[in-house]
């Protein structure tokens, strides 16, 4: 039932596309195979070709965070003007433009009345565009919340990641990309710095679901006698807030908030998304999401991806299904290292497998919580490769329907 009205809620963006391909136009609107309730009516993100930004050259050398910041303003402010001719030439104000992107790739969001998109796909430098999309939380179960500190406990999950290792001395920092991180939870080491810690919801980073807190704590709690302790303990946490206090926002937004972790990370740094839906065939397509973290990774980021809750293949879901060097997909396993019926299932995309069941860490209101899903087993893969700076080592497998899936570990 699920899947029919996803191809019927699809339909009109397919027919469009078909539409838009007859003209003769280079460019199409990609087709979203989502529900037709979480496409968000004439709002459109737009990825152009390189050549938009040929003639770009950076102003020097990047030695640090601080020269990274400078650049990335510096091609902001090169890339915007272009983008307002593009616009001037299809006829188009460019005052519609609510989104830049300019490093994950070169592309803007905006909205468009029908013979505007019909315009834009005209030209030259447009290579593709796709319709803005609702995006919620994989369905997580809160088994417990508003739990106040007490003595320090070791989560299984953690035991099973190969245990803690203090990283509270490291320059490389943990990028949780969610709903925010509680800012002065006292078990967490907050980077706080406004240039970093950033919402694209409005407001501030500080986290009013608890969902982000929680990826927060099992990556990167302290080692401190109370509350847990997370894989790479009192690693610093950088809130990037694309959620809302319901767990929801949009594709753009969470490209907002990619854009913002290119432009200011670092090698050694780890992206952690545990979001996602059903974005149906969309990996066999260059989508944004597909560009955006298929760029980072070939820059050298290593990025944690949640691989989805609906028991179903991961392969169906965004950004679960993308393949690429730097991007490890975790499904998830119990503390006895048995799957959990909820995960997502398939290998590839699926690349790890981590304790997702019954996790306990950090919360909002600088409390705790009990919850499951993948979105907590990407996590530890985040804590995992801050601590060994390099990719995941396996010890064991878990086997589901014949096929094994490697656990990951320090």
């Amino acid at each position: 039932m699920k899947n029919q009205m996803i191809f019927f809620g699809s339909l009109f963006l397919l027919l469009w596309t078909a539409a838009c391909q007859k003209e003769g136009s280079d460019s199409v609107v990609l087709p979203l195979l989502v529900p037709a309730s979480d496409a968000i009516p004439g709002q459109y993100i737009v990825q152009l070709k390189d050549e938009i930004m040929a003639d770009y050259r950076e102003p020097g050398p990047i030695y640090d965070r601080e020269t990274a910041a400078r650049a990335a303003l510096h091609k902001l402010d090169e890339f915007k003007p272009r983008v307002a001719r593009l616009l001037a030439e299809a006829g188009i104000p460019a005052n519609r433009t609510e989104h830049y992107y300019s490093e994950i790739f070169y592309g803007f969001a905006l909205r468009l009345e029908p013979d505007e998109l019909r315009r834009l796909l005209k030209h030259p430098s447009v290579l593709q565009l796709e319709q803005d999309m609702e995006v919620r939380l994989p369905d997580i179960r809160i088994e417990q919340d508003g739990i106040l500190a007490r003595a320090q406990t070791l989560p299984c999950g953690i035991v099973n990641a190969g245990g803690p290792v203090d990283g509270s001395g490291s320059s490389k920092w943990c990028w949780i990309v969610d709903t925010g991180i509680d800012l002065d939870h006292p078990d967490l080491n907050v980077v706080t710095n406004s240039t970093y810690a950033k919402s694209f919801v409005g407001g501030s980073p500080d986290d009013c679901h608890g969902h982000g807190t929680h990826c927060a704590g099992i990556a990167a709690a302290k080692d401190n006698t109370v509350g847990v302790v997370g894989v790479s303990a009192g690693a610093p946490v950088v809130p990037v807030r694309v959620l809302n206090c319901k767990g929801s926002g949009t594709t753009s937004k969470i490209l907002d908030g990619l854009n913002h972790v290119a432009s200011y990370d670092e090698p050694g740094d780890v992206v952690n998304i545990s979001l996602g839906g059903y974005w149906g065939s969309n990996c066999s397509s260059q989508s944004s999401y597909v560009t955006a973290l298929t760029n980072m990774s070939n820059a050298g980021t290593r990025i944690a991806v949640a691989a989805g809750n609906s028991s179903a293949n991961a392969s169906l879901y965004t950004p679960a299904c993308i393949n690429a060097a730097n991007i490890h997909t975790a499904a998830s396993m119990t503390c006895a290292k048995a799957w959990s019926s909820f995960s997502n299932y398939g290998v590839p995309p699926i690349d790890w497998i981590a304790t997702g069941s019954s996790v306990y860490s950090t919360y909002k209101n600088g409390k705790y919580a009990t919850m499951s899903g993948t979105s907590m087993a990407a996590p530890h893969l985040t804590g995992i490769m801050h601590s060994i700076q390099a990719s995941p080592n396996q010890n064991g497998t878990v086997t589901y329907n014949g096929t094994n899936y490697k656990i990951a570990t320090r």
